[in-house]
């Protein structure tokens, strides 16, 4: 529910904005007048963390103004605190292990039914070595893991 005071605040921003918000939000049917955006969500069951959130993913500068009135403090980027790494993907093959991969499962389940939690699967591809599977995050245990239970068969060295 909309809370009263917000009304002048809602009614600062822009048209254009309003009508992306409720394309966003699936309102067709909209109230006219003085209040349009105000009224049309409080009708339709939404409040202040709703509208700030769509604003938000609008991600446009008027938006972002509309969002930052609502809340009532400027809204601050920073960059990511985490450094994201590709995985290699074609990496020369070392002195390593030269065995290569000829199948892999598709789904694997576990012999309860259950399937697998193995969160590094996604990794295995066919025709890969075990090397290069080493250098993608493979580790040895997960490794004994998929072939033992037949979900990754490898060629003979």
């Amino acid at each position: 529910m909309m809370l009263e005071h917000y009304r002048e605040r809602v009614r600062c921003i822009d048209d254009e904005v309003a009508a992306i918000v409720l394309k966003q939000l699936r309102i067709r049917k909209c109230k006219k007048g003085k209040d349009t955006l105000f009224k049309t969500l409080d009708q339709h069951g939404y409040d202040q963390a709703d509208l700030v959130l769509c604003l938000l993913r609008i991600n446009t500068t008027k938006a972002r103004r509309g969002a930052e009135l609502l809340i009532g403090h400027q809204i601050k980027q920073y960059s990511p605190v985490y450094k994201w790494k590709a995985l290699p993907v074609n990496i020369p093959d070392r002195a390593g292990d030269q065995r290569r991969v000829l199948r892999v499962v598709k789904e694997p389940r576990l012999a309860s039914g259950r399937r697998s939690w193995l969160g590094h699967y996604h990794l295995f591809k066919e025709g890969l070595s075990v090397a290069q599977l080493m250098c993608r995050g493979i580790t040895a245990n997960d490794l004994r893991l998929v072939t033992k239970r037949g979900w990754v068969q490898l060629s003979a060295a």
